[in-house]
């Protein structure tokens, strides 16, 4: 019994001795922690929101992100920050809650586009002006020393016009001391002369007083934080110049001899300082007309309201809002939309800032007619290499002046060393193609010549039916010249997709869509955008300018290094056949190529390049610029049906112009695809963190789940 009291005695002692918990204290303690916990997770979120400004690392992953910069722009940005100068983005759209919500739409478009173009760069900024005038202020400091001619013609003008004032009065005092004279005035007629004599020199309305207006003018336009230095020359040359035809009038007999014998006298005897004058107002004047056009003059002049400016070191340009919301669509039919090319625009205003060697390229083919001007079929390819700094021609040859002809011409516009021709392989029009052969020799000794002196080429050809092989007295152009670079040419077979017709027919077409290639400089930046070789139909029902073949020869010449970097896949549907191709014809394995079959080789011989691409039409208009709009972030955008057409030209002109650099996809590009291939390390990043995170989430919830019911 005893053992039983002192164990009931412990035990009641150790229940007193153990806190007993109500439900509302157990109540508190879970609120607390859960404050507790959920002020850590507040400060955890915000440690890490800190973290992501602090190290801003972004990797763009969308497929419509037009406001990321392309990996073209990224490239470019390079070059940029290379030159150690400050660029200025300025927007001049409206961007207020009050605007107008279409400009106010486009203005936070361009908004977007600069933040980019600031992030990306640490040499590009956005400049934001208070006013007009410090804008202006800020373009003329731009242009630096452009206006130090003209402030120093401008101070000459000092010692002139004192000289003239001085010369004019003592003309005045000459001219009054005969006014009371009766022999001056014998005649109404002289009456008249004399008087108007008398005012030229007047200091109320004549030659002082207009001396006096323009010294007033240069006072006001050196006071002035903007002057107009342009407009004061200008003002300056145009009231000189009418002082100096009449100085010039006075001292010549017939001007003279229409005064009274006095007043003849008068100017007989002061001819020669008239003629001084005259001579000192010439060569002023010309001093003024000399200064050469400075361009803030016509920058300033273009400023207005809609419009992104780019500010470059020494250079500035206008971006109006037709070069960056281009228009689409057929305004007749009421389809006119505008899609956004600001990057585009941006990128060419920095890149001719930056590079200021700017290469020549001559389209060249022994079809005469216009084909890189407005409705030509080639204009999208010339405005490409315009947009990217180059400069662009046409040649034929031919003899000048042709009406038939119009680009002939004896000479090329550019050969030799820094200059690429791109040779389209064309047939010759009108009287041109009765001297086929003739046409096509004069063509080869030319590109031999440019490649001779250091020049480049690009070569896009095509394949040659029999009524074309009959025009050259079968021979295949260009060929022996392409197999001095290691190029295989055998334009004979057309390069064909077999598709599905109706009826359990098929059609042999010249359309080959290609979206992988092989690992080049030029093409793999384009990895997975879609390129369209096609050729034509002649009149007679037949294609014509057809996809060709375009491959390596083995052995390479001596010193040659080709590689093919367009092929089509192999696929038993595409192949190779010759002309022409009979209806519903399938592959022959005795006569036709087998796919793959190589349509691009990239080569090179010591500093001269050349690229052959076996398909002329696929950088025509047609294709480059088929597109289908899609509306993205809430406005048009239109993505290229064909991005890879337009990339593979201008990714082969960037390395024949030995600007490797500068190939990548441009914005055009990629907004059919952004998408960026992860590397090895980022994919094994992924790949672990899908699983692994989850669980060491799941771990952490725990613990603090723990530690909070320890505590109770």
């Amino acid at each position: 019994m005893g053992e039983l009291e002192n164990k009931d005695k412990t035990t009641a002692a150790s229940a007193a001795a153990k806190p007993v918990w109500n439900a509302g204290k157990r109540r508190s303690i879970y609120g607390s922690n859960t404050a507790v916990l959920v002020i850590a997770a507040v400060l955890v979120v915000v440690f890490v929101d800190w973290l992501s400004v602090r190290f801003n690392y972004s990797k763009d992953c969308t497929t419509g992100g037009i406001y990321s910069l392309s990996p073209k722009t990224l490239n470019l940005l390079k070059l940029v920050n290379k030159t150690g100068k400050k660029f200025y983005l300025v927007n001049e759209f409206p961007t207020s809650l009050d605007a107008d919500p279409g400009e106010r739409s486009e203005g936070l478009k361009i908004q977007r586009l600069i933040r980019e173009y600031a992030n990306a760069s640490s040499h590009v900024a956005q400049y934001k002006p208070a006013t007009l005038n410090e804008l202006k202020r800020k373009i003329r400091k731009r242009f630096g020393g452009q206006f130090d001619s003209y402030r120093k013609a401008v101070d000459r003008f000092t010692p002139l016009a004192a000289e003239l004032v001085t010369f004019s009065e003592s003309e005045a005092k000459k001219i009054d001391a005969l006014e009371n004279n009766p022999d001056v005035a014998a005649t109404n007629d002289q009456s008249q002369y004399f008087a108007t004599l008398q005012i030229s020199f007047s200091h109320s309305a004549g030659i002082p007083r207009l001396i006096a207006r323009l010294q007033r003018k240069v006072a006001a336009t050196r006071k002035n934080p903007l002057p107009d230095w342009p407009t004061l020359t200008s003002s300056l040359a145009s009231n000189l110049d009418s002082i100096q035809k009449q100085f010039e009038a006075l001292s010549k007999k017939n001007v003279i001899a229409a005064f009274s014998p006095l007043v003849q006298k008068l100017l007989q005897k002061d001819a020669t300082a008239f003629k001084d004058q005259a001579a000192k107002l010439a060569s002023y004047t010309a001093l003024l007309t000399s200064l050469k056009p400075v361009k803030s003059g016509s920058v300033l002049s273009e400023l207005h309201a809609d419009s992104l400016i780019v500010m470059g070191p020494k250079t500035v340009k206008v971006l109006h809002r037709d070069q960056l919301f281009v228009p689409q669509g057929n305004p007749g039919q009421g389809q006119l939309q505008y899609a956004f090319q600001g990057e585009q625009a941006v990128n060419s205003a920095l890149l001719a800032m930056t590079e200021k060697h700017r290469t020549k390229v001559v389209f060249v083919s022994v079809n005469s007619m216009n084909l890189i001007s407005a409705g030509g079929p080639f204009t999208a390819a010339a405005k490409m290499l315009r947009q990217n700094n180059f400069k662009v021609y046409q040649w034929s040859p031919g003899a000048a002046g042709n009406p038939q002809a119009p680009t002939a011409s004896e000479n090329p516009p550019a050969i030799g060393k820094g200059v690429i021709w791109v040779i389209l392989d064309l047939p010759p029009s009108g009287q041109m193609a009765q001297m086929g052969a003739m046409v096509y020799s004069m063509m080869e000794q030319k590109i031999s010549q440019q490649l001779a002196q250091g020049g480049n080429a690009l070569f896009l050809l095509s394949a040659m039916p029999p009524q074309l092989m009959m025009m050259t007295q079968g021979q295949i152009p260009y060929k022996s010249i392409l197999a001095g670079y290691g190029i295989r040419l055998r334009s004979t077979y057309q390069v064909v997709q077999r598709v599905a017709a109706q009826g359990g027919h098929h059609l042999d077409v010249p359309q080959i869509q290609i979206a992988s290639y092989p690992d080049t400089v030029i093409s793999k930046p384009i990895e997975s955008l879609a390129a369209m070789l096609a050729g034509t139909q002649g009149q007679d029902g037949s294609f014509i300018l057809s996809p060709t073949y375009v491959g390596v020869m083995a052995p390479q010449p001596k010193g040659v290094a080709a590689k093919i970097f367009l092929q089509t896949s192999a696929s038993p549907n595409m192949f190779g056949q010759t002309q022409p191709a009979a209806p519903d014809a399938a592959f022959n394995a005795s006569a036709d190529l087998k796919s793959p079959i190589p349509l691009g080789v990239m080569a090179q011989n010591a500093s001269t390049r050349v690229v052959a691409i076996g398909n002329v039409m696929f950088v025509t208009d047609g294709l480059i610029n088929a597109a289908t709009p899609a509306i993205s972030n809430g406005s048009l955008t239109m993505i290229s049906n064909f991005p890879g057409n337009a990339e593979l030209f201008m990714n082969s002109i960037y390395w024949l112009a030995h600007q490797s650099h500068l190939i990548a996809a441009s914005p055009r590009a990629t907004v059919a695809l952004r998408i960026k291939r992860m590397s090895g390390t980022e994919e094994a990043f992924v790949r672990l963190s899908s699983f692994a995170m989850p669980a060491i989430l799941a771990i952490a919830i725990g613990l603090m789940v723990f530690v909070a019911r320890r505590r109770i």
